[in-house]
């Protein structure tokens, strides 16, 4: 499979929150649950795995080239092919549910396709209901649902995921999980953390945090 990410010997410190000597590689269909404690730096090696930040030690190599903060384009490309569902993420309040995930889809200028593509995620996460609803009226499992489809709607490539189960019901959250190991079935590369990784059904790869002091 082919090498996406290489973390070599990454260390980093954001507000009490480290990874120490970190060494990583991420392959074409993957899947990969990061396990850990509070504070123990899982949402800080998301971060660093969709190029947010880049560490105080250590180096990055993106398709096998190194990857530094000045190198623009290479990652605004590589943010282009990734979904990132991010706890606590922003939506535009004032904006409905279908124009919060078409914006999306029109600051990356995917046309193709576009209209069957929301339909079918928007009656997959139960949202074709409330499509024209402001999002500052939805309902904090709503929300949620519409950062997941936010982050679907341009068939990314890696789909990078801070414990999506967040705020859903049961049902949801298993509808969810399906959908992510079926989009892995079918070569999509992931990496998320989560506390129900118990209810996955295919192999995957674990990377434990909680010895990392």
């Amino acid at each position: 499979m082919k090498e996406i990410l290489k973390l070599q010997n990454i260390s980093l410190s954001v507000n009490e929150k480290k990874i120490n000597d970190l060494n990583l590689i991420v392959k074409n269909g993957d899947f990969f649950v990061i396990n850990g404690k509070n504070a123990a730096g899982k949402s800080l090696l998301l971060k660093l795995l969709y190029l947010k930040i880049f560490p105080q030690i250590g180096d990055i190599f993106l398709y096998g080239k190194k990857i530094t903060q000045k190198n623009k384009v290479d990652i605004l490309e590589f943010r282009k092919k990734t979904g990132v569902i991010l706890q606590n993420d922003v939506l535009i309040p004032f904006f409905t549910v279908y124009q919060n995930i078409e914006l999306a889809s029109a600051i990356q200028n995917k046309k193709l396709d576009f209209k069957k593509r929301i339909n079918e995620i928007l009656d997959w996460l139960g949202l074709n209901q409330i499509e024209s609803t402001q999002v500052s009226k939805l309902s904090n499992g709503q929300k949620q649902r519409v950062v997941i489809a936010r982050a679907l709607i341009n068939s990314p490539q890696l789909i990078i995921a801070d414990q999506p189960e967040n705020n859903l019901d049961k049902d949801t959250i298993r509808k969810i999980f399906y959908l992510l190991e079926y989009l892995n079935k079918i070569g999509t590369t992931i990496i998320i953390t989560s506390n129900l990784e118990n209810i996955l059904r295919i192999k995957y790869k674990t990377i434990n945090l909680n010895n990392n002091d």
